[in-house]
């Protein structure tokens, strides 16, 4: 009851049940820890960036509307981070411009990562064909990189995230998703 506002994780989650429970000050302290970080990852889908504010600002108005649909077993951020992603999809949808995905964050250094891209054959638009193949070649990765997979590519989880959610070390996280991107590479080529 002490914490007010502190971004860390014990304000985080103090600041979530608020919101949950109807404050609208608390949501609006979520909003302002999440806007840059979500228009960062917004921007790494769509290139635009009035695009990427217009879809930030729509994710944390679905976010405002749905919190109380927000599961806490799974951390917040993985959850308003899923609610930008399919916003992002949605308008690219809508707006029939879309070419590419680019599935990576703009805070991963690219020569440790690949870059996984999921084209579009007629260039018009991002289908849920696209997106349910890139979910089921997650689905046969061996053990080891699915999850670490699913995390990073379906959610928009940074290293650092899932290396504390996951419990491992941070190059160990790296190494994997670096690994299970190349499978990913060779899996979705097929």
């Amino acid at each position: 009851m002490e914490q007010n506002t502190a971004p860390q994780t014990g304000g985080e989650e103090f600041l979530v049940q608020k919101a949950v429970s109807g404050d609208t000050d608390a949501f609006s302290a979520l909003a302002a820890i999440y806007t840059e970080p979500l228009r960062t990852y917004i921007q790494s889908i769509c290139a635009n960036a009035t695009d990427a504010e217009d879809i930030c600002q729509e994710s944390l108005r679905k976010a405002y509307l749905g919190i109380g649909q927000y599961n806490p077993e799974y951390q917040f951020r993985t959850w308003i981070f899923s609610i930008a992603r399919n916003t992002a999809i949605d308008h690219l949808r809508r707006k029939s411009t879309f070419t590419t995905v680019k599935l990576g964050e703009a805070d991963e250094p690219m020569e440790e990562s690949h870059e996984i891209e999921v084209a579009h054959e007629d260039r018009e638009t991002l289908d849920s064909r696209s997106y349910e193949l890139l979910v089921r070649s997650i689905e046969s990765l061996p053990d080891r990189y699915r999850r670490i997979a699913g995390l990073r590519l379906l959610h928009g989880c940074s290293y650092k995230e899932i290396a504390e959610e996951l419990s491992m070390p941070l190059n160990t996280v790296r190494t994997r998703i670096r690994r299970a991107k190349a499978l990913l590479e060779k899996i979705i080529k097929r």
